[in-house]
């Protein structure tokens, strides 16, 4: 049993709190049915956050010295429990199945006794990948993000319940991924209704970062104004409006339409929140940053690609999983840095995806639901060609976090790249319907679809879209499809224009371009390099 546990009377996960002293749930300040062999049943997943309990713990701890079908009795409490938790066996957030192991609590917790303030109080207890993902002063790394209650144009009952599910959805959303440190909604809702400095509210939390927004109810219609601020600079970083239908009817509708474009904008790879936090980061000697930062500071070559950017992410983080080597993110970002050794030839050393499968079984071990170290997982199995365990793992990182567009836009094209061009459009379309201010790469998947049906004119279309010249891929794709299309001196500007930033291609195309592609596309991107004037 975890004796530190004890020393706290309320637990709080998400929007809801525990009292283990009353017996009581709540939710937003609404208290929660839930009693007897459910409520014991949670008390014991939440003694233990992380940590798999099986059927027979069960029994030992509830039913020690009578005869009872622990398995109905046990189904049919976690069964109330999800039911309560508003959660879901097929997507967990909260209480995660394990086959013929038994049942986890998966989400972040933390204390909610009074006597315990922010931000300190939000360290005090972590959860499965959150307790693991724990580090060192992790307080004094200052990227705390708070979401304060929304405002409302009028006192229409089912304009707040909306305003009330959209923040409980936007701090579930951003929750999911780890490398946020995400304040709770009981700590923020005492300003709701409040005329407030964000700023002021920010320090007072402890929060670096914070999200407001309000609501405004015009007949059939809602608008829904959001922004993001830096409290430390007092900058606006990112601002959206959003006007949907509205109706009490509707509410789930309007949650599932706007929330994770929200989420994902703000918090994922290429969101404000990383690429913010990052760039604070950039400038400092790899060796002075605390693990959680260099996790942070690692966001920054995803956002950039380059062997600049590499390099000092890779340091890093390897100092990072020496000096907290039970660091789940660290790994799985390790992991990603390695395998971009071998995809970009990057300050390339021996055996990379070697290394970065390693790393992400590392990452694994310690989070089996962290959504980075199933990404991680993903992409090395895809370029080690072991296609059927790099789907098992693409699956499996969608499902732990649908709104990260980073990671279905990467798997999303390595789906497609590896033949399944249907799956993997899915994916990428999704992607770029998450953030709207999302990278040009996300336009490669129909840019080479176009290419592979022959529709040359399309995928060059496609390919400028992506609007990075830099990039080799980018000027594969227009050296190719100009090639296609007969488009002469543009063809041969942009084979150079390759030349420059892949000058192996002439020798190595082949085996270059097997490194994403299946062998008929292969052929088929040589055959249109050829027409652009590269001798293979």
């Amino acid at each position: 049993m975890n004796d530190h546990f004890h020393t706290h009377h309320r637990i709080r996960f998400g929007a809801f709190e525990m009292d283990l002293a009353t017996g009581e749930l709540w939710k937003s300040g609404r208290k929660l049915k839930l009693t007897g062999q459910p409520f014991s049943v949670l008390a014991i997943l939440l003694e233990r956050p992380g940590e798999v309990i099986s059927r027979e713990q069960f029994q030992r701890r509830l039913w020690p010295d009578t005869f009872v079908d622990v398995d109905h009795n046990l189904n049919t409490a976690i069964n109330k429990i999800r039911e309560t938790l508003g959660d879901s066996k097929e997507r967990p957030r909260f209480v995660e199945t394990l086959s013929r192991r038994g049942y986890r609590f998966i989400a972040s917790i933390e204390s909610a006794d009074p006597q315990t303030r922010a931000p300190a109080a939000h360290a005090a207890l972590r959860s499965g990948d959150r307790m693991q993902n724990s580090v060192p002063a992790c307080a004094e790394d200052g990227f705390w993000i708070a979401v304060l209650p929304f405002k409302l144009s009028d006192a229409d009952a089912d304009l707040a319940d909306s305003a009330m599910a959209l923040i409980e959805e936007i701090v579930t959303g951003l929750s999911r991924f780890s490398y946020l440190r995400v304040i709770s909604l009981s700590s923020t809702s005492q300003y709701a209704g409040r005329s407030l400095d964000v700023r002021a509210a920010g320090k007072e939390l402890g929060a670096r970062y914070v999200i407001e927004g309000s609501l405004r109810h015009a007949g059939p219609r809602v608008r829904i104004a959001t922004q993001l601020v830096d409290c430390n600079s007092g900058a606006h970083l990112w601002a959206e409006t959003y006007d949907r239908p509205f109706s009490s009817q509707a509410a789930f509708d309007l949650c599932d339409d706007v929330v994770p474009q929200i989420v994902s904008t703000i918090a994922d790879t290429h969101g404000v929140l990383p690429r913010s936090m990052s760039e604070v980061l950039r400038t400092r000697d790899p060796s002075s940053l605390s693990p959680y930062e260099a996790v942070l500071r690692s966001f920054a070559h995803f956002q950039r690609v380059s062997a600049d950017e590499h390099a000092p992410a890779r340091a890093a983080l390897e100092r990072a999983v020496q000096q907290a080597p039970h660091y789940p993110d660290a790994w799985a970002m390790l992991s990603l840095i390695y395998k971009e050794e071998f995809t970009h030839r990057f300050n390339l050393l021996p055996d990379p995806l070697g290394r970065a499968l390693a790393a992400a079984q590392r990452a694994l071990e310690g989070a089996p639901s962290n959504h980075l170290a199933c990404h991680a997982l993903a992409s090395v199995e895809f370029f080690r060609k072991q296609l059927d365990a790099f789907r098992i793992a693409t699956e499996r990182a969608v499902d732990l976090n649908p709104m990260d567009g980073f990671t279905l836009a990467y798997l999303g094209f390595l789906t497609a790249y590896g033949g399944d061009w249907e799956r993997g459009g899915a994916l990428s379309a999704k992607a770029r319907s998450l953030n709207p201010h999302h990278p040009g790469w996300y336009w490669f998947v129909p840019c080479f679809d176009a290419y592979r049906k022959g529709e040359y004119k399309t995928s060059l279309e496609f390919a400028h879209k992506v609007r990075m010249p830099g990039f080799w891929r980018t000027q594969l794709a227009i050296a190719a499809s100009c090639g296609q299309l007969g488009q002469q001196a543009a063809a041969n500007e942009a084979l150079q224009i390759l030349l420059m930033q892949r000058p192996e291609i002439a020798q190595l195309s082949r085996q270059e371009l097997a490194i994403w592609w299946q062998p008929d596309l292969v052929e088929h991107l040589i055959a249109g390099l050829r027409k652009a004037g590269l001798e293979v």
